[in-house]
């Protein structure tokens, strides 16, 4: 009688898998969106250019407005990456 037992305590547990038996599931694929805020490089966040007026010519008027040109020109391209960098 108690060998009966041990085969049986034995063999039961063995049983109850064949018939419980559910395919194993792959695991998810989870994605997940993070939003990572980038600092702006030093180089783009500098003052913008100006240029003193030296004397009262019509020479110097006309230097100071095409340094001032390139100066604006320079400073509208970095504010133009600055705002490129959003998301």
């Amino acid at each position: 009688m108690r060998r009966l037992a041990l085969i049986a305590a034995a063999i039961l547990p063995l049983t109850g898998c064949l018939w419980n038996t559910k395919p194993v599931q792959p695991p998810k694929i989870v994605e997940v969106v993070v939003e990572k805020l980038v600092p702006v490089p030093d180089e783009l966040t500098k003052d913008c250019g100006n240029t003193a007026k030296q004397d009262n010519s019509v020479a110097e008027a006309v230097r100071l407005a095409n340094t001032r040109d390139e100066l604006l020109k320079e400073c509208t391209s970095r504010m133009r990456r600055i705002r490129s960098l959003k998301p």
